[in-house]
């Protein structure tokens, strides 16, 4: 922990430095366009898919509320596939969403839509389900927004996927004794897709927890650097390096993981540390935020129509915690040799 431990030296300190510096600097094309989207819009889907109640794989909630998705994509012309699978005897369902029936897609959009089965987090109702308004509710609200206000000559480059299955990990949600795992139907996804439909897709964004009303969105420190590098300097250029900080969060287990997986470059869009309402019965509509929607969607939806317009690709790279240590070790055997030589003068 920072700020424990013995005092640092000046080299010790300058190596800390090194590891700590932002990423600040990149830059990449200007961005001359004005977002459509509308958070006022995108936080109604919030309270529309709370309306069905907790959403946990295998409900008649979720059902529910999956058709409801289904016909609000329909509505905006997306041809929608329902991908089932079946875990711990319970059905599954993610959905997909395309336009056009030759979709021609480069960038897939993620969320997942189930809710927590337990408020694990909350220690006076750890068998109580939540609502998950922003930990499911928010990404996937914001993903429909999105499905209405990209521009129509774009959508065929894009997929959108709702995942199942995603939140229920270290629960027996079927009684059978069996623990799920985590990441459940993006696993599956990635396993359906072809070598080819791997090969043609350029990047896949994930959008998680994204509607706090005390947004804070440090780098997540497992996605793939350029995509991310590309996605910040937009948000930048929008006005919102206050909510995309040029900072180091933390590395999540989510849906973007069978993505990196596949040499598939992916970006994870969550805050970090999770906020409070995380897996608790706190989290409801009222700790979301308009204002929160709002700044994620038009970032994203600028950075498709800056990427999609051009060659620009996002190749996989070194973890950044690898590429990091790389950096550190010729520094830190500096380190050490010139405390050996600082010990031996004394």
């Amino acid at each position: 922990m920072l700020g424990s431990g013995p005092k640092m030296s000046s080299l010790h300190a300058i190596l800390l430095l090194f590891l700590l510096l932002p990423l600040g600097g990149f830059r990449s094309q200007q961005v001359d366009y004005s977002p459509v989207f509308d958070g006022s819009s995108a936080y109604s889907y919030i309270i529309q898919q709370c309306e069905f109640g907790p959403r946990p794989p295998g409900s008649e909630n979720l059902s529910e509320c999956r058709e409801f998705m289904i016909q609000t994509l329909e509505a905006f012309g997306w041809i929608v596939t329902m991908q089932n699978f079946i875990f711990d005897s319970i059905e599954c369902v993610n959905i997909i969403a395309n336009y056009g029936f030759e979709p021609n897609v480069s960038v897939i959009l993620g969320a997942h839509y189930d809710t927590r089965p337990n408020a694990t987090e909350d220690p006076e109702n750890t068998n109580t389900p939540i609502l998950g308004a922003n930990d499911g509710g928010s990404g996937t609200a914001a993903l429909l927004e999105l499905s209405h206000t990209i521009p129509e000559d774009l959508r065929p480059k894009i997929e959108l996927v709702f995942f199942d299955g995603e939140d229920s990990g270290d629960i027996d949600v079927n009684n059978t004794g069996t623990k799920w795992p985590w990441i459940l139907g993006s696993t599956y996804y990635v396993d359906q897709l072809s070598a080819n439909e791997i090969q043609s897709t350029s990047a896949m964004i994930l959008l998680d927890m994204i509607g706090d009303e005390r947004l804070r969105l440090p780098r997540e420190i497992t996605s793939t650097d350029s995509l991310q590098n590309a996605v910040w300097a937009v948000a930048d250029q929008l006005g919102y390096g206050n909510i995309f900080l040029d900072e180091f969060g933390g590395a999540v287990m989510d849906d973007h993981k069978p993505f990196l997986d596949a040499s598939i470059p992916a970006l994870d869009i969550i805050q970090t540390p999770f906020p409070s309402s995380w897996h608790t019965l706190n989290d409801t509509p009222e700790r979301c935020s308009a204002d929160s929607l709002n700044a994620v969607g038009e970032v994203v939806e600028a950075f498709l129509v800056s990427h999609l317009g051009t060659d620009t690709t996002f190749a996989p790279d070194t973890p950044l915690l690898l590429y990091i240590g790389l950096l550190a070790i010729p520094i830190m055997i500096i380190v050490l040799v010139y405390d050996r030589y600082s010990r031996n003068r004394v």
